[in-house]
C-alpha cells in the first residue's frame, strides 16, 4: 500500500503540472468552438470528439499512468525475485499483480490493466478490438517499425490509452521457450498456477501485450454516424 500511495502522490503532483500547462497553452490558443466545449454529466466529462487538444492530454496522463502502474508492479517484482527467485515471483504475479494496478485505477478512477492475446492470466485477454491493436503492433515488429502509444476511443464510448508491452531478456524465465530459457521447476510452477497458460515461446523484443489505461471519466459522444 506503501508504494500504491507514493505513487498517487507522484501522479498529482505531476498531473496538476499537466493540467496547468495545458492551461496555460490553451489560453494563448484562439477561442474553442462553442461546440468543442465538453459538458459534464453525472461526475463524467463529455465530449463531442477527440479533438487534437484532448487526445494531446490524453496522450500524457496515459504515459504519466503507465510509468507509475510499470513502477509499481516492477518494484513489487524485483523484491520478489530477490527474496525467492522465479518461484516466489510467479506466486507473486498470481495473487498481487491485478490487485496492484486495480487499486491504482480505483484512487485515480480510470482502467488500468495489462492485456495480451497470449495472456497468462485469463483476466488480462484482450478483446475484439483490443486483438485489432495488438495485431498492429505485431506487423510493426515484422517490419521493424517502432511502436507508438495511441489514444483509440472504445465501444462505450471511453478513450483508450494502449502502450506496446515488449519482451525483455529479465521476462525470458518465465516467458521464453519452456526448458531452455523456462527451467523445470518453473515450467511446473507455471503449469500449477496457470493451467491455460499462453505466454509462453516468446523472443526478446517480441510484442507480449499491451497497456490499456481506460478514462472512465470522460466520454466521446461523436454526432458522425
Amino acid at each position: 500500500m506503501k508504494t500504491i500511495s507514493l505513487l498517487f502522490l507522484l501522479y498529482t503532483t505531476l498531473f496538476s503540472g499537466c493540467l496547468q500547462t495545458n492551461k496555460q497553452t490553451k489560453e494563448n490558443q484562439q477561442p474553442a468552438k462553442e461546440n468543442q466545449q465538453p459538458v459534464k454529466e453525472n461526475e463524467v466529462m463529455v465530449y463531442p470528439g477527440l479533438n487534437d487538444s484532448l487526445h494531446r492530454e490524453l496522450m500524457i496522463q496515459g504515459a504519466i499512468l503507465v510509468h507509475q502502474s510499470m513502477f509499481g508492479i516492477k518494484s513489487a517484482l524485483m523484491d520478489a525475485m530477490q527474496k525467492g527467485g522465479p518461484m516466489y515471483a510467479l506466486e507473486f504475479c498470481n495473487t498481487q499483480a491485478i490487485p496492484i494496478t486495480d487499486s491504482l485505477a480505483r484512487v485515480l478512477n480510470v482502467g488500468v490493466k495489462r492485456v495480451a492475446k497470449k495472456n497468462r492470466n485469463p483476466d488480462n485477454e484482450t478483446n475484439d478490438f483490443e486483438n485489432t491493436v495488438y495485431k498492429e503492433y505485431v506487423m510493426g515488429y515484422i517490419q521493424r517499425a517502432i511502436p507508438k502509444t495511441r489514444v483509440d476511443v472504445d465501444k462505450d464510448g471511453h478513450p483508450v490509452y494502449y502502450k506496446l508491452i515488449d519482451v525483455k531478456q529479465e521476462c525470458m524465465v518465465c516467458h521464453g521457450k519452456l526448458y531452455v530459457d523456462i527451467p523445470t521447476d518453473v515450467a511446473a510452477k507455471i503449469r500449477k498456477l496457470y493451467p491455460n497458460d499462453k505466454a509462453i515461446d516468446f523472443e526478446v523484443g517480441q510484442p507480449r501485450g499491451m497497456w490499456a489505461i481506460t478514462f472512465n471519466h470522460i466520454l466521446i459522444k461523436s454526432d458522425k454516424p
